[in-house]
């Protein structure tokens, strides 16, 4: 039977370290734009080692992801809007609003380093 992350660790032994308030900020801040632990980065810092692979998303990534589904309520509105005839697909504003819609959509994919 496989164990689970916090049951094989191989890092028992836990130090501290105090920080002021403006150091601690830069070091979250350092972690989040790595999408890594803070634990990591100061690792990594003390260490001189490179950070690992990342285990959550970069604040970037979670906006885009944010963004990437308020276009797509945006989209089923609109969608929604012509299927009930309130609104017109051949009208030009509201055919510049859907390719606008999946120009943003693909610029959301890409800077989550995903394929549209």
């Amino acid at each position: 039977m496989s164990r689970s992350g916090s049951d094989n660790r191989q890092r028992e032994t836990t130090l501290s370290a105090r920080f002021n308030n403006q150091e601690a900020e830069a070091i979250r801040e350092m972690a989040d734009r790595a999408g890594t632990s803070v634990a990591s980065v100061i690792r990594g810092a003390v260490l001189k080692t490179q950070l690992r692979g990342t285990r959550r998303p970069t604040v970037n990534h979670e906006l885009a992801a944010r963004i990437l589904g308020e276009l797509g309520r945006i989209a089923e509105a609109m969608r929604a809007a012509v299927a009930s005839g309130k609104a017109d697909p051949k009208d030009p504003h509201f055919a510049a609003a859907f390719r606008d819609l999946a120009e943003m959509r693909t610029v959301c994919f890409l800077a989550m380093g995903r394929a549209p």
